[in-house]
């Protein structure tokens, strides 16, 4: 705990940031309001709150103390601002500003949430991550990985969109290739949105156009073959009745094909610039296997700095929520799934465990035993996500390579004081 950080000698300001506006409240114990402003959210607006925040603190002399609800969006450039100034400044969960909130009983605004945000700034200072000063190849990698993310959600309900539209003109398409949005499929897709469009097609044209947008991965001999298959399919196919309906069902189909074109290169693109950011930020859990770029990318964005958990893998585990959760009353506890985490790391340490339980062999041996103790395959996993964040954060903090040596000495040292298989730390 800083030794400085009293209640009764704390300024606590929180802030609810908006597209345009800032709203400040500062408070000083228990919870006399000493500032209710608005700023604006450009430079000026944020030279303004410092200039008067600090000026007030002086004045009281008390120390300044700021907490910033939802600091990686609309706050995201105002929290750099006042770190860049040296003031100690507090990411606040909006989820904790709820609570704090219901703890008022009276309804949303944004003057409540901002004074929310200062009382949990006031009460639970060290408990909040901190806004750090920008590192670029870590808010580089963030930004790639969180925009790739979007990108695949948006590939994914495009894929389902395009399966719903090919049933209506292609009802045996999935059977014309393995993966419909193959890069292969795609074109066809784009080209023949409809049976209409192959009328005056040959089968020798169109092996041929499999054999180019194939470049050429697909032979000659089965882009024939590809082609006289879909050409015998289509003779089962119903006729167009309703031409109209044919039409915009053509058009659709077209342009989602050209978009899941687009969006192929635009990930792959992503992934090979996170492949230069990731070298830049030190960490090297590619050497794992079981994370590609693309994860590895989650995986550092989200976590930044193990600084931030004060370097205790615990902490870590909790936020990442592969650290069950305590619910209980009176004498009743139980342990329950954490679900205010990050999501992010959490999917990404879950799709990690997945590829480890195949191809890393610790982690195949930790869920067997875990098997073999008689854990469900549910529990087993939820047990190596645990034991993999332990490893993925020993890795990040000491920004060291993947060594299973590491890991095995550990476990013999665990079972030598008869203690059960328990999760392995790189490095330490």
């Amino acid at each position: 705990m800083d030794h400085w950080f009293a209640l009764d000698k704390v300024l606590a300001l929180g802030v609810d940031p908006h597209r345009e506006s800032l709203d400040v409240i500062a408070i000083r114990f228990p919870e006399e309001i000493m500032l209710d402003e608005t700023f604006d959210n450009c430079r000026t607006g944020h030279h303004a709150l410092w200039s008067q925040a600090n000026a007030l603190a002086a004045e009281l002399d008390l120390a300044l103390v700021i907490g910033l609800e939802d600091g990686s969006n609309y706050g995201y450039t105002l929290g750099r601002y006042l770190t860049d100034q040296g003031c100690p400044v507090k990411e606040v969960n909006p989820r904790m500003t709820n609570r704090q909130r219901d703890f008022y009983g009276q309804d949303k605004t944004n003057r409540l949430d901002a004074l929310a945000t200062a009382a949990i700034v006031l009460r639970v200072y060290h408990q909040l991550p901190d806004i750090t000063p920008i590192e670029e190849a870590l808010e580089a990698t963030r930004e790639l990985s969180r925009y790739r993310e979007q990108l695949v959600k948006e590939q994914t309900a495009n894929i389902n969109r395009l399966h719903r539209n090919l049933a209506n003109q292609y009802p045996a398409y999935k059977t014309f290739f393995s993966k419909i949005n193959g890069v292969t499929a795609l074109h066809f897709w784009a080209t023949y949105p409809t049976p209409a469009h192959l009328q005056n097609i040959t089968p020798d044209e169109l092996a041929d156009f499999f054999y180019d947008k194939s470049n050429h991965r697909l032979g000659k001999d089965a882009s024939r073959k590809k082609a006289e298959q879909i050409f015998q399919l289509l003779d089962d196919s119903p006729p167009q009745a309703l031409p109209l309906l044919a039409d915009a069902q053509a058009t659709v189909i077209s342009d989602l094909a050209q978009r899941l074109l687009q969006l192929r290169h635009s990930i792959a693109a992503l992934v090979a610039k996170l492949g230069d950011t990731l070298p830049a930020t030190g960490q090297k859990l590619d050497t794992f296997k079981g994370i590609s770029s693309a994860l590895a990318g989650v995986l550092v964005g989200e976590t930044q700095d193990t600084a931030r958990f004060n370097h205790d893998k615990d902490r870590f585990a909790s936020y990442n929520g592969t650290a069950p959760a305590s619910r209980g009353t009176g004498k009743h506890i139980r342990q329950v799934e954490n679900r205010w985490c990050n999501r992010r790391l959490k999917s990404a340490l879950h799709r990690v465990a997945i590829s480890a339980r195949r191809c890393e062999p610790l982690s195949a041996q930790y869920f067997q035993a875990c098997l073999d103790r008689g854990l469900s395959p549910g529990q087993a996993h939820k047990r190596l996500m645990r034991r993999l964040s332990d490893v993925i954060f020993a890795m990040m903090r000491d920004k060291t390579p993947y060594d299973p040596e590491i890991h095995r000495r550990k476990q013999a040292l665990h079972k030598t004081k008869g203690k059960s298989v328990a999760p392995a730390v790189a490095g330490s």
